[in-house]
């Protein structure tokens, strides 16, 4: 690597380097040398503001993960036990403490003396981490030959194996139903198995090692202060883990004795505390705390007048989510907790706690600001706390302020989309973005009132020589009698009175799409500019959903949409288009088996039917989609068993043969979320029932097109099918008869070439 000084303008080269890090304090670079060989590496450390490079370690050995102690000169790294050229996975640890004052001496590891046990081992997937006082680093540890302890200790491990030929042992695969992991996820997933690592604790001016991590599968960390550390195990709940609706206990480990007590049992929603005070969590109704000195825990929502749990999500549980947390004061003081519209500063030990913001009554969703990267805020009392805003009915955004008079200011509030609100380091200046349909995102600076900004961007500036759509937020009441919300994105040119052509986009609550802002693109098969561009009026709907009825929810969202901008003497009702992909491709293909009022669907990847889909596996993670079925996205519920005919009810391919919508289903045949076959399945029972249908498949695509000439294909095709049934235009020979294989490269070839002819 080379280090360049801009202002002596001065240049120091080093060789053989395998990883470098700069320290956070001065300018100091620690360097892993690594020659390729078992001579010559080490640690080097350069001052770059003296320009003195020091050699700090030197071996046969291999030497990874420098880690820097945050604003101090303190460093740490890995060394392999043996030499760099050996397989072994064993490392120690080397630490050096005040470098800045010319120190070269460091302490290693003796695993053995630590009390590591024998049978375990430092390794290199875990990143070193230090205590703030310096006097600690965490470590990941994992068993030594894993894999062949448990071979050499199976009950059916036969001692003539090794004289077998490895072209003689059989091929198979054995699933269990009591696996947790089946067998397609353990595979997914065998890579990180296999860099896993139990977390333990370093005291190194002790020579001790404490573990906290007993179970290589179970998430553990430190809470904020390094007193205690945490680990969260969910073995005691493996139907909940198999089937979607996952609990887990979190144990408290004292980082000093390595002492466990069990802190919170069967829960789903916990998080720690900025200060590592407190650990919280959530029942479904109240959030709880527990103090982690004491263990006395605290009801600290009970007498809070509103709701913390979200009604309004719409997929079946056992157990509500919560709006969400927000940060908390410093020194753990108050916790900021999320209604359905406001911020509540509530106080950990159950004293009560205050509203901060007035959402409620004008609809507007108040959220912290994120202006740290920190996974858990901690916010200074002293300093204004920026927030989000976000108009839920009129989809307006921007950004208030609560002051320490706990009032809250409006700095920013506009119709259009805002977003990245981040601040500068070490000065008052703040940056955000800003876009609409019909404006590209810009970037722009301000101080803390936002009153003065500027626009520092100008991304786009040629738009304004183009004409270009304009978007609408419309109201509508579902059949069901709810009211819901789509954006509606006229064709450019729109003269008022003219009805026009409508393409029909869904998945869920799309209407949030209203301000985003889409450059035209044909490598964006599904773009809202490109089809406004051609013509076409897009709706994007909303849909709330009702456990064991997705397909239903869709159709009384969707058609109650469709009907209220046929009612404003928009769209044309004879030329309306459906599109949608996965869980929008299921509803392209259910709606049209259930309702005659779209002249013609797209259906990209989708799942056709309610029967044979909840068995099959996401073969991406190698997941079961049964938790996905009853919990997750399908909303089902329960197993087909238990309720048979609803499953039925929403399954597109149960009404087939009632189908009266002409079809263009797409599929990669490498799709690992929607199983392929969801496809020709759906394709032959069409087929035989003399339905209108088209499957376009891609070679080696997955459940999103990667390869450009694929995306641009389908970004063709969709606008030949539906010119040819919204728009009147000549149907396409593989429209209208299909094209033979011989055939299908030359076809490939007039679509590649439309754009270049055009």
């Amino acid at each position: 690597i080379r280090v360049l000084d801009l202002i002596a303008k001065t240049e120091t080269a080093f060789g053989s380097v395998a990883e470098f890090a700069w320290s956070d304090s001065g300018s100091m670079l620690a360097l892993a040398i690594d020659t390729g060989s078992d001579g010559g590496n080490g640690i080097q450390v350069f001052n770059a503001q003296t320009g003195v490079v020091r050699g700090l370690a030197a071996s046969d050995s291999r030497y990874q993960k420098l880690s820097w102690r945050e604003d101090s000169f303190d460093l740490a790294t890995l060394k392999t036990l043996t030499q760099a050229s050996d397989d072994s996975t064993g490392y120690t640890a080397l630490v050096w403490w005040g470098l800045d004052q010319g120190r070269s001496d460091y302490i290693e590891l003796d695993p053995a003396a630590a009390g590591i046990r024998d049978d375990f081992e430092v390794v290199v997937h875990s990143a070193l981490r230090w205590s703030d006082d310096g006097l600690s680093l965490s470590l990941g540890l994992r068993p030594i030959d894993l894999k062949q302890e448990k071979d050499s200790n199976s009950e059916d491990a036969d001692s003539t194996s090794t004289d077998i030929d490895d072209d003689d042992l059989p091929g198979f695969e054995l699933w269990h139903s009591t696996d947790v992991r089946i067998v397609p996820m353990q595979k997914a997933r065998q890579s990180s198995d296999d860099r896993s690592t139990l977390l333990a604790i370093w005291h190194v001016d002790e020579g001790r090692v404490v573990s906290v991590g007993t179970d290589l599968q179970a998430g553990s960390s430190i809470v904020e202060g390094w007193e205690y550390g945490l680990e969260t195990l969910d073995a005691r709940y493996p139907w909940g883990a198999m089937f979607g609706r996952r609990y887990s206990d979190t144990w408290k480990v004292d980082l000093a004795t390595g002492e466990r007590d069990l802190l919170l049992e069967k829960v789903r929603y916990s998080w720690s505390s900025a200060a590592g005070r407190w650990q919280m969590y959530f029942d479904g109704v109240h959030f709880w705390t527990v103090e982690l000195s004491s263990g006395s825990r605290y009801n600290i929502s009970a007498n809070l007048p509103t709701v913390f749990a979200d009604t309004t999500y719409d997929t079946p549980t056992d157990l509500l989510p919560p709006h969400g947390v927000g940060g908390w004061l410093e020194n753990d003081e108050a916790v900021f907790l999320y209604d359905q519209h406001d911020i509540w500063k509530v106080r950990p030990d159950g004293s009560g706690g205050e509203r901060m913001t007035d959402g409620a009554s004008s609809a507007v969703e108040y959220r912290l600001a994120r202006l740290s990267d920190d996974d858990i805020p901690g916010y200074n009392r002293d300093e204004p706390v920026y927030l989000s805003m976000v108009g839920l009915l009129s989809k307006k955004e921007g950004f208030s302020v609560y002051t320490k008079q706990q009032s809250v200011d409006l700095l920013l509030y506009s119709d259009k989309r805002i977003r990245g609100f981040q601040k500068a380091d070490s000065i008052d200046v703040f940056v955000y973005r800003e876009e609409d349909f019909d404006d590209s995102p810009d970037f722009f600076s301000a101080g803390p009132t936002l009153q003065d900004s500027r626009r520092i961007t100008n991304i786009n500036p040629f738009m304004t020589d183009f004409d270009w759509s304009e978007s609408e937020l419309i109201d509508f009441i579902s059949e069901s009698g709810r009211p819901l919300q789509a954006a509606l994105k006229y064709p450019v040119g729109y003269k008022k009175g003219d009805r026009v052509p409508m393409i029909v986009y869904t998945y869920e609550i799309v209407s949030t799409m209203l301000h985003s802002f889409e450059a035209p693109s044909e490598s964006d098969y599904y773009n809202f500019t490109a089809w406004t561009h051609n013509g076409y009026a897009v709706l994007l709907p909303d849909i709330v959903y009702t456990a064991r009825e997705p397909g239903v929810s869709a159709l009384e969202s969707v058609r109650a949409a469709v009907a209220k901008v046929v009612d404003m003497g928009i769209a044309d009702p004879e030329r309306v288009g459906l599109i949608g992909h996965s869980w929008g491709g299921y509803q392209a293909t259910f709606l049209p088996t259930r309702t005659n009022i779209f002249a013609a669907s797209i259906a990209g990847a989708p799942l056709t039917d309610f029967v044979s889909f909840m068995g099959q596996i996401h073969w991406a993670p190698g997941m079961p989609e049964l938790s996905h079925w009853e919990t997750g996205q399908a909303r089902m519920e329960v197993p087909f068993w238990e309720d048979p005919e609803a499953h039925r009810r929403n399954s597109p391919i149960h009404k087939v043969h009632e189908l009266e919508t002409p079809i263009l289903m797409v599929f990669g045949d490498n799709d690992g979320t929607v199983d392929y076959d969801q496809g020709t399945e759906f394709y032959n029972f069409a087929r035989r029932a003399g339905k209108e249908m088209v499957l376009l498949v891609y070679e080696g695509e997955r459940h999103g097109f990667r390869k450009k000439p694929n995306q641009v294909d389908y970004h063709r095709r969709i606008l030949e099918w539906f010119g040819h049934y919204l728009k009147g235009e000549p149907a396409q020979t593989w429209i209208s008869k299909g094209i033979p294989v011989a055939d299908q490269e030359d076809e490939g070839r007039r679509v590649a070439t439309k754009g270049k002819s055009e």
